[in-house]
């Protein structure tokens, strides 16, 4: 991976959580929530994140945000790690980087109208007066599908996805070049899913934002992403590009995923192999692959030598020694 002028650029970031210890000598052992990840992504561009429970997107997610300091490596947004930046350039990349909870209901305050939740920013970043104020706050609401009739209404009187449709105006309050959508969508039902995912296009068309889109399941980031990162256990296993991603799967894990997802013709509803187990205990250390005992293709060495993610083929990477063949699935 390498690309100099990446709008924002993940290099080895780590995550460790250190586990209570049984007994005072006993060895210090880890939770490695993140384990290495590396990956960029372009001014409006979309990275969908995929993996299931545990794999590490959301804490991947709350590092490049701040909300977590990480273990090792670095998270480098418009050239400035997020880290070890100043204080006037913290401040700036606060304005420009903004996140979308997958709760909206749990990140809004309840005690707030949407007026107080969207011009809350505005009013830490910049100088406004009130009748500024007003006028920022409704063209926010109204670019999110939402109106006056709504500016004086607290959380708990709005639906779900008019709850998510507010977190989304108060995102983009401050025009971020970069939104981090956090299983933005996991909560709302596949109609309401549908909207939003419709509205982050059309405000991505508008204004340029670059989006990292975080599921658990493959459909919602089809609809919306450029390229596509595969993570398990802590680590990206696979990205590319979305056609790649879906017709060209070569990492095993990748290939589970898009057989959990039911094709759209019935001609192609054949027998297929779900991935079984669980995901392996993230503080048990081994030198083999992750994936290893869940893994239909594992062979001897994978037990003992875990595989590298590196380019493979032009813009496709992957982990795996041993990987699939072509499919040319369609959905």
């Amino acid at each position: 991976m390498s690309n100099e002028d990446a709008l924002l650029k993940v290099t080895d970031l780590k995550k460790h959580f250190p586990l209570p210890r049984k007994k005072k000598k006993q060895e210090q052992a880890y939770v490695k929530a993140v384990d290495g990840v590396n990956f960029y992504i372009n001014a409006g561009e979309t990275l969908g994140i995929v993996g299931e429970s545990g794999s590490g997107k959301s804490t991947v997610a709350k590092l490049i945000m701040q909300l977590l300091q990480p273990t090792d490596g670095q998270v480098v947004f418009h050239g400035n790690d997020v880290f070890t930046q100043s204080k006037k350039d913290r401040k700036q990349t606060q304005k420009k980087l903004q996140m979308v909870f997958q709760d909206p209901y749990g990140s809004l305050n309840p005690r707030m109208t949407a007026k107080e939740i969207v011009t809350e920013p505005l009013l830490i970043h910049e100088k406004l007066s009130k009748k500024e104020l007003e006028l920022r706050a409704l063209g926010l609401l109204e670019e999110v599908g939402l109106g006056m009739q709504h500016l004086n209404r607290y959380p708990h009187q709005f639906s779900g996805g008019q709850r998510q449709r507010l977190s989304i105006a108060r995102a983009i309050a401050l025009k971020p070049d970069l939104i981090v959508c956090d299983e933005a969508v996991s909560a709302l039902d596949v109609s309401i899913q549908a909207q939003i995912l419709n509205l982050l296009k059309q405000l991505q068309k508008n204004y340029g934002i670059a989006f990292i889109f975080i599921a658990h399941g493959l459909p919602a980031v089809k609809h919306i992403s450029d390229r596509i990162a595969i993570m398990y256990a802590g680590k990206i296993v696979e990205i590319a590009d979305k056609e790649e991603i879906f017709k060209n799967p070569k990492h095993p894990y990748t290939k589970a995923l898009l057989n959990a997802v039911p094709p759209s013709h019935p001609r192609l509803r054949k027998e297929k192999t779900l991935v079984q187990g669980e995901t392996p205990s993230f503080d048990i250390t081994t030198s083999g692959c992750p994936f290893y005992n869940r893994c239909m293709n594992a062979k001897e060495d994978c037990k003992t030598n875990a595989p590298e993610l590196i380019e493979h083929e032009k813009h496709h990477e992957y982990a795996c020694h041993y990987p699939e063949q072509a499919s040319n699935r369609e959905n």
